[in-house]
């Protein structure tokens, strides 16, 4: 129990920090802006570049992870998207956003803080793996997905259905990953790992400096972040979709995983990161396509929240 609260503790203190500072405005919002910004542009995407420039990922497939992974994704996001349109009134898009932010984990803020604490840098490479193809199986989902049901609402309220191009949608989604920096810092990592070279010791020296800062910076940027959230509403959507994303599938990686026959620490990266509360992304799709706002908002903070709990009994299962 000592060192699930070594792990848990700090974690959401930090949280906690930043939400403090944020709510008694002795750091102006901009600077919350500003820490996440390094974090995604800087901070990250060397710690991803230098963790798969430098990771031993022996002999393991990672297809059996990333089966059991994002097997977990499209059985949760199905599920949310179901359980919400049933019982609470929502579009075919609400319904979308309640399945994205069911299964779109908070990986970089709290998933890799959190495996750095409890297994050090080696719990970071079955996250690595995840985030190689995760943010581009995401992104295209949820566009793809988001522009199909905008259609389906369009026509059920009579009005003339929206232009969706699959070119279009899939020329702007391979743009944005094309310039974002957590990609670039995986494809320079795997450029690196290819030619053999270990780090030289300053460029070493320099990347592991500026990597240590992206956990305790994404943590206290997360909690200025949560005051601008709060809770809007759409509670018992909320209550489903906080409970599928942190309960369920977690509980579906963990069982495809060791069905897989996963290592031991790729299983356990890879349920705390599913374990994870939901991710900013979700509200930034919502807010983007005009729809479900509340409910992302109001999941955001509440599986924040109620991931100190469950985080920490996910971590007692794990071991």
């Amino acid at each position: 129990m000592q060192t699930i609260l070594n792990v848990i503790v700090p974690i959401f203190s930090l949280i906690a920090i930043g939400f403090l500072m944020a709510r008694a405005k002795l750091l102006p919002a901009a600077t919350g802006d500003a820490l996440a910004r390094f974090v995604f542009v800087v901070a990250v995407p060397l710690l991803l570049f230098r963790t798969l420039a430098t990771a031993d990922f022996g002999a393991a497939n990672p297809l059996f992870l990333w089966l059991a992974y994002f097997g977990a994704v499209a059985i949760t996001w199905t599920a949310a998207t179901l359980l919400v349109r049933r019982f609470t009134p929502s579009d075919h898009r609400r319904g979308v956003i309640a399945g994205i932010s069911a299964s779109f984990a908070n990986t970089v803020f709290v998933a890799i803080p959190a495996l750095q604490r409890a297994y050090g840098d080696a719990g970071l490479e079955p996250l690595l793996l995840i985030i190689s193809i995760h943010l581009p199986v995401m992104m295209i989902a949820s566009s793809l997905l988001i522009e199909r049901a905008a259609l389906f609402d369009a026509r059920a309220a009579g009005t003339a259905p929206p232009t969706v191009s699959l070119a279009r949608t899939l020329a702007r989604v391979a743009k944005n990953l094309a310039t974002s920096a957590l990609v670039i810092g995986i494809l320079a990592g795997a450029a690196w790992r290819l030619t053999g070279l270990e780090l030289e010791s300053h460029l070493d020296e320099v990347t592991r400096l500026l990597a240590g800062t992206a956990g305790p910076l994404a943590l206290f940027s997360l909690g200025m972040s949560l005051t601008r959230y709060g809770l809007r509403g759409d509670i018992l959507s909320s209550a489903i979709v906080s409970t599928l994303s942190l309960l369920v599938m977690p509980a579906l990686v963990f069982a495809a995983g060791t069905a897989f026959g996963l290592p031991p620490l790729w299983l356990k990266g890879a349920v705390i990161t599913a374990a994870s509360p939901v991710g900013v992304n979700a509200y930034l799709l919502a807010v983007h396509f005009g729809s479900g706002e509340r409910l992302a908002a109001t999941t955001i903070l509440v599986s924040t929240v109620l991931s100190v709990v469950t985080l920490s009994l996910w971590l007692i299962v794990l071991g």
